[in-house]
């Protein structure tokens, strides 16, 4: 199956109800956009004994992950004989174990192989491409292989393209159930007898343009993967799980230009597999392999959760995104930064590694769990930051301190996750307790308050407004909380205490957050609110999300 982005939804008709359950990818650019859709809408129809139900899940599951049917005869290597079109999507990944891609449109003539666009990026498999012969059904790779383009189908009643054509309807459906009659083809909800389908009308728009790729489907093999497309890519860096998703003008652009005449193809592959092809690897010189740091990434992630983002950005830079690992779950339980009661649970959290540069210009690998929904953007947010040359001391997680947030500032390390009380609020969970907030270089970036009792003498009374109690007092300004401070140092907490020295917001220092600043604007342009522009308080390290966004489905 191809079980492209973000969740799936199930349909259960004796209790006739939806509910999430989270397989892949669910990490949109700006939560809350139209591009925050489910990601594969997929059904399950069970019956209503619970035994038939769970003897039906486990007879899916063996045979998703237990069949031993191959093709007979898929050749061990790819072949320049096995391309017969003279029409071809090259589809090339750097490494085995990559996500990300880039897409060839070639076309033969009488020179050999010509390219008629622009490469253009794609992203594949969350696990890379699967060798010839071995992927199976719900191994989130991409199959490796020479495949015929079958057909166009999309929303439209008809689109601008010569390629058979067929619009996806609410009733229209791909099986994906192993033991279906009709497994890995389209078919009608109604007629159907299929355990579970993947519905071709979706509503975050991934299928509003898509090519049928011939995987699996002369002769179709039981459990050894379907419903695999070139589609729709809503966000750079999510991946799929065996779909190939590019951007959809270059798609349309695709569509117009396939001649069915021509006899269509796509080849996917890895790098080192385009030896085998020398009319193409000529062609394919996809750019530098992966760097240093981007090894150095991988080989901090090897062996642990499953990759849900890639993304490789200016300069080098390199980040990834996972669910959180079993070791790491054990160790936040341990520790305390995750434990019962706290307002999201751990499978709603997404382990960040990622590259950043030191003080001293070294490039580092760092350390971060977020929301699941704000894994990509603050990947992204922290490329901005590797491509802008911004220090950042260290990147470790919180459970390295203990779960202590003075600890974690003292040693001016940038955290995220971390399930406990706003400083100051017991019994109110702080942002950091969602996975939306994240606090960097504390030390140049310090936290910044009136002391409560100097508040009190003021008159404050524990509910008023802090700043419209500053302003009533003479301190009018944009942050009267700056102006406070600036007036009266003595009578304000700053946390961590030796950032002090950076309470002069005009001090000329590396890893300053500053206002109107491009660094600050990484994070304020993707949804996140900024604390160095608060009026009550100053919390220049930090920026937070909506918690109502990242809760709300």
């Amino acid at each position: 199956m191809c079980l492209c982005q973000f969740g799936r939804e199930k349909w259960n008709p004796s209790v006739i109800q939806y509910h999430l359950l989270e397989v892949t990818v669910g990490t949109p650019e700006i939560p809350g956009s139209p591009s925050t859709g489910k990601g594969r809408e997929r059904f399950f129809m069970r019956g209503k004994r619970k035994t038939l139900g769970f003897l039906l899940l486990l007879a899916l599951l063996v045979g998703a992950g237990c069949s031993s049917d191959t093709p007979g005869d898929a050749p061990a290597a790819l072949s320049e004989s096995e391309i017969k079109g003279d029409q071809l999507l090259l589809v090339v990944a750097d490494t085995p174990d990559t996500s990300l891609a880039r897409l060839y449109v070639l076309e033969r003539t009488a020179a050999g192989w010509e390219a008629r666009f622009a490469p253009v990026p794609a992203m594949i498999g969350r696990n890379g491409i699967a060798p010839r012969g071995e992927k199976r059904e719900g191994d989130g790779r991409t199959p490796a292989g020479v495949f015929p383009l079958e057909f166009a189908f999309g929303y439209a009643s008809a689109i601008d393209s010569r390629m058979p054509y067929r619009q996806a309807t609410e009733e229209d459906v791909w099986v994906d159930d192993v033991n279906a009659p009709d497994y890995n083809t389209w078919a009608k909800r109604s007629e159907t007898g299929a355990a579970s389908y993947e519905v071709m009308k979706r509503a975050d728009h991934r299928y509003r343009h898509g090519i049928v790729i011939g995987y699996n489907r002369n002769p179709v093999v039981k459990g050894l993967g379907s419903a695999i497309f070139l589609h729709v890519r809503l966000e750079d860096g999510v991946t799929t799980s065996g779909c190939v998703a590019m951007d959809e003008p270059e798609l349309v652009r695709i569509l117009a230009w396939l001649d069915p005449s021509k006899k269509p193809q796509m080849v996917m592959a890895n790098r080192r597999d385009l030896a085998a092809l020398p009319g193409l690897s000529r062609l394919a010189p996809i750019g530098e392999q992966a760097g240093v740091p981007e090894k150095q990434v991988r080989s901090r992630v090897a062996g642990l959760g499953e990759r849900q983002v890639e993304y490789r950005g200016a300069d080098g830079f390199f980040g990834m995104a996972l669910s959180v690992p079993q070791n790491l779950a054990d160790e936040m339980r341990l520790k305390k930064s995750w434990k019962e009661g706290c307002p999201v649970p751990i499978s709603d959290l997404r382990y960040l590694v990622l590259v950043h540069r030191g003080f001293d210009g070294t490039q580092k690998v760092g350390e971060l769990v977020v929301h699941r929904k704000l894994a990509l953007p603050v990947v992204k947010a922290f490329g901005d930051l590797y491509t802008e040359r911004f220090p950042i001391e260290r990147m470790e997680l919180i459970e390295k301190y203990d779960a202590s947030d003075d600890r974690s500032m003292e040693a001016n390390n940038t955290s995220a996750f971390n399930c406990r009380d706003v400083t100051g609020k017991p019994g109110v969970w702080s942002k950091h307790s969602y996975g939306g907030a994240i606090d960097i270089n504390p030390l140049q970036n310090p936290y910044i308050s009136p002391r409560s009792d100097v508040l009190r003498a003021l008159g404050w009374d524990g509910t008023e407004d802090k700043g419209e109690l500053l302003r009533r007092n003479g301190f009018d300004a944009p942050s009267p909380a700056l102006a406070f401070c600036t007036a009266r140092p003595a009578d304000c907490l700053v946390l961590p205490a030796t950032g002090a020295v950076y309470a002069d917001r005009d001090k000329e220092a590396p890893g300053l957050l500053r206002a109107g600043s491009r660094e600050v604007g990484f994070f304020t342009e993707r949804g996140f609110d900024w604390g160095g522009a608060w009026k009550h308080l100053l919390d220049y390290q930090h920026f937070e999300y909506d918690t109502a966004k990242l809760l709300a489905e």
